[in-house]
């Protein structure tokens, strides 16, 4: 074999390692950062998630609060990308129980472009969680009362887009993932429409999406290692929805009591 050959061969292995080592780092660090999802291995036994998920009903009920959106880390935060802090956010709506259910978006799992609303529990949110606390993020008592209406009214739904993008920009419609969903519908309930449109138009003129470091080469390999990396919405910058997105709304309208970060305590 000529020298050329060789080191074309050698070359085109070590590319080969490359890529594969590429999308082992695709998977590990930046795949689960939204986690729209309830399906995988819980890192918590159930006791101790039913645990944490009451410290949030504690909390809530203490402040006398009817909803807040909460979040978590479905990765552990060292695997994050710059600026997210968590993964997965929902409604929390205190029920006639004097507890919470649970309003969120997931993705399928035999096909994972394809997301539905699903209402659970505390436990069932955290049952991915990898990192001991919660975002809290509690609106104005008016706003509370706003989105506690929209959640039970078909205005809910209307601001839901089914097809699913892990990475999604909320500036573009064409796909969606859970903290997009929040945002939607914070939205629709503070202007009074669900014409996604008007909205995306609005949230343009009112918030600045997070923007994500992603390197021409996770680009362009991305969507090749995890199908739910869509990337056609996305422009020159990589925008998404975050935690502080949600924030930075409430803010801008004028809606926010509080946003803050409540640490788990360890009870059992």
């Amino acid at each position: 074999m000529s020298l050329l050959a060789k080191l074309l061969l050698g070359g085109g292995f070590v590319l080969l390692i490359a890529v594969f080592g590429y999308g082992w780092h695709i998977r590990t660090v930046y795949a689960g950062y939204t986690a729209s999802t309830d399906s995988g291995d819980a890192l918590y036994p159930p006791e101790t998630l039913a645990d944490y998920g009451q410290q949030i009903q504690d909390e809530l009920n203490r402040k006398d609060v009817k909803l807040a959106i909460i979040s978590r880390a479905g990765q552990t935060r060292d695997k994050l990308p710059e600026g997210v802090m968590f993964t997965h956010s929902a409604f929390f709506r205190r029920n006639t129980d004097g507890g919470y259910d649970v309003y969120n978006l997931y993705h399928g799992e035999e096909n994972r472009l394809r997301s539905t609303l699903v209402t659970d529990t505390s436990a069932d949110f955290l049952r991915l969680l990898q990192e001991r606390d919660a975002g809290i993020l509690i609106p104005d008592a008016a706003t509370q009362d706003l989105l506690y209406d929209f959640l039970e009214s078909p205005k809910y739904s209307a601001v839901h887009q089914p097809d699913y993008s892990l990475i999604s920009n909320p500036l573009d419609l064409r796909w969606q993932n859970c903290n997009e969903l929040m945002l939607y519908a914070i939205a629709a309930a503070i202007w009074d429409t669900t014409d996604r449109a008007i909205l995306r138009d609005k949230l343009a003129e009112t918030i600045t999406p997070t923007e994500l470091k992603v390197s021409p080469l996770r680009r362009h390999f991305g969507p090749m290692i995890d199908e739910r990396l869509l990337l056609d919405d996305q422009g020159e910058k990589v925008l998404t929805t975050t935690f502080g997105t949600l924030t930075e709304l409430f803010e801008a309208t004028g809606r926010l009591d509080e946003s803050y970060v409540l640490a788990f305590e360890e009870r059992r």
